[in-house]
């Protein structure tokens, strides 16, 4: 199993609601076929995944059993999911509309319903993104759907939700732990203490009450300070270590001072890859350009990497991102690190890569940078309103 395979999807269907819940072995199956699109597909494939692949996906023991993963397959094809739509209105549809065993290969080839490509397919904003490997990991369906929707928050840090609306997208049936002490205990704190055990994330819980009712749940959600920030891995494609290793000379041939070896390379250009596709030699030319001029960065490697991992994170909340702007700015004597350009709001023509973010998200993000930098509130309300 390609377990550094990237889920990438809109944020409306990360909102939905479950109204037939996927099942944790169900919810696999379908992270596992996302994983497996492309960022350039304009159609669904047949997403192929082996029964070897199933079976230790499923958890399932001894000698392959086909007819336990037909059931698993004839379930999930049942199963129906609620989508917010835009206008207000909404979406109800299946997950799969077909599902085939190959004889003689081993393996299942699977189709998602045409209804879903709009919130799977050439997904320019308003998307959320996070390795395969941390839903592998979990055990619980609800625990899966937490992380989802911590990751789609997660850049704010925190997130508010009514107990009815909690219920939904985490796929709480009515009649299950009706009583809200029950759903603290069996659904609530065990979805967060796995995802905190087996995640990227760290989720805590405040209880916002109506009397002497619990209303609504105030999440606050960091990243795990005890695992290690990796740049993002782009999904397997076929080896072109020729063609990347030519990249790699030329970006060499314009730093100055520093080089990049092999391994920082890879896993840097894996990381530009996955966020601007053929652009990323563009892009990383622009940024290495950008450290040459500009004389308060001291350690351009780990520079280079954390703009990076800036750009990834702007990029997973499905804002469009560029380096290709990036020039030197006035700035104070003792100022030592850079606010880039590109993090600032500014009225772009269609031809441009950047284009204008007015979200109230994107505001807290940039809010969130300037404290994360030690901004006074003068500088930081100066920056917002520059």
């Amino acid at each position: 199993m390609k377990e550094n395979y990237v889920v990438t999807q809109g944020n409306n269907l990360i909102e939905a609601r479950h109204k037939k819940p996927l099942s944790v072995r169900e919810q696999k199956i379908i992270l596992t076929m996302v994983s497996m699109i492309n960022p350039t597909d304009e159609d669904f494939r047949e997403y192929v995944i082996s029964i070897k692949d199933f079976h230790e996906m499923l958890g399932l023991q001894g000698r392959e059993k086909y007819t336990e993963i037909k059931t698993v397959v004839e379930n999930l094809m049942s199963k129906v999911i609620e989508i917010p739509r835009e206008n207000g209105g909404w979406l109800l549809t299946h997950w799969v509309s077909s599902a085939e065993y190959i004889q003689g290969k081993g393996s299942i080839r699977l189709k998602f319903v045409p209804e879903l490509k709009p919130y799977m397919l050439q997904l320019k904003s308003q998307f959320t993104s996070y390795r395969l490997s941390n839903v592998l990991s979990l055990n619980s369906t609800y625990s899966i759907r937490l992380y989802e929707l911590m990751k789609k928050w997660h850049h704010l840090g925190k997130w508010e939700c009514s107990i009815e609306d909690l219920r939904g997208k985490l796929g709480v049936v009515e009649k299950i732990y009706p009583r809200y002490a029950n759903f603290k205990i069996r659904v609530l704190k065990a979805a967060i203490d796995e995802v905190n055990e087996k995640t990227d994330l760290l989720i805590d819980f405040q209880e916002i009450k109506k009397g002497r009712s619990v209303e609504r749940i105030e999440f606050t959600i960091k990243h795990s300070v005890e695992k290690e920030i990796k740049l993002p891995i782009a999904p397997e494609k076929p080896k072109k270590n020729d063609v990347n290793e030519d990249i790699r000379e030329r970006l060499n041939l314009i730093t100055q001072g520093y080089n990049f070896d092999q391994p920082f390379f890879t896993q840097m250009y894996q990381g530009a890859s996955l966020i601007w596709n053929d652009a990323a030699e563009n892009e990383l030319q622009m940024l290495i350009r950008y450290v040459n001029e500009e004389e308060t960065v001291k350690n351009p490697l780990g520079f280079i990497k954390s703009k990076i991992k800036t750009a990834w994170d702007i990029h997973q909340d499905g804002f469009p991102i560029t380096f290709a702007d990036l020039k030197v700015s006035k700035r104070t004597t003792g100022r030592t690190e850079v606010i880039p350009d590109w993090f600032n709001e500014r009225n772009t023509s269609k031809e441009e890569t950047v284009a204008t973010v007015v979200t109230e998200e994107y505001q807290e993000k940039k809010r969130a940078l300037l404290e994360s930098l030690g901004k006074s509130p003068e500088e930081i309300e100066e920056e917002m309103n520059g």
